[in-house]
């Protein structure tokens, strides 16, 4: 049965201690492959944290904007499997992060608190 977005659940599509449905292989499959970073930063208002490095995509030159999740969280994930990524995290792509590079392998999460001059 595929699920629409308004599609109601039958009580048999349900997890009987949880009531939410229940977790197909594919997708657990594609959580376990998911390599995250979480920074927790009070960027400010009109500001944002980008993400600049080697591996899984990265590159020093240009950054990527990570997705701001909650207040004074934010986000960079990627399903692309590498051997070791090595990053620091930027305010606006342009003013970095103190301290040495973060290094991260594939399918492992990072969440940290950066520091900023």
């Amino acid at each position: 049965m595929v699920l629409t977005k308004n599609a109601p659940l039958k009580p048999s599509e349900t997890n009987s201690t949880t009531s939410s449905p229940v977790q197909t292989n594919d997708k657990k499959k594609a959580k376990a492959e998911l390599t995250r970073v979480v920074i927790h930063y009070d960027v400010g208002f009109n500001n944002s944290i980008f993400i600049r490095g080697s591996g899984a995509d990265l590159s020093w030159d240009k950054g990527i904007m990570l997705m701001n999740t909650r207040p004074n969280e934010w986000v960079w994930e990627t399903y692309k499997s590498f051997n070791l990524c090595e990053f620091k995290v930027l305010i606006n792509d342009s003013q970095y992060e103190q301290g040495d590079n973060h290094k991260l392998t594939s399918k492992n999460d990072l969440e940290y608190t950066p520091r900023f001059s």
